[in-house]
């Protein structure tokens, strides 16, 4: 079926703009490899879920913009795009991810002091009375 130029346009930045985003579920992997780091037996889990995935959401994009149909294009057009996403913005979405992950981790650290502290008084107390009645 021929197409127009303009949908062709289209059709090549809605490629683009996919393979941004996959570049971006991408480096949320690797931050989550770096933080975590999975036995072998998970890496090999988290790259199958990370190929289906990256399989689902391109297979949507196309279908949205292209009515399913796959053409050359498309492929340079997702490449381009994971292509300029790593090297314009992959460090910096890293760092964010990176702090996002040390703050929710804080957050939850000073959550978890906060709720314990009543027990943690109150096994100080039942420590000191204990310390004074074997004494």
């Amino acid at each position: 079926m021929l197409m127009s130029t303009a949908n062709q346009a289209y059709v090549f930045l809605a490629t683009v703009y996919t393979g941004m985003i996959v570049g971006f579920i991408y480096d949320f992997n690797r931050v989550i490899r770096r933080i975590f780091k999975p036995r072998p037996w998970v890496v090999g889990i988290m790259d199958l879920l990370f190929w289906l995935i990256v399989a689902a959401i391109v297979f949507m994009a196309l279908l949205y913009a292209n009515d399913g149909e796959v053409r050359f294009y498309n492929f340079i057009g997702l490449a381009m795009g994971w292509s300029l996403y790593l090297l314009t913005i992959s460090s910096w979405v890293i760092k964010a991810l990176s702090l996002a992950y040390r703050a929710i981790e804080k957050g939850f650290k000073c959550a978890i002091r906060f709720v314990s502290w009543p027990f943690r008084a109150l096994l100080n107390l039942f420590n000191k009375i204990n310390g004074k009645i074997k004494a």
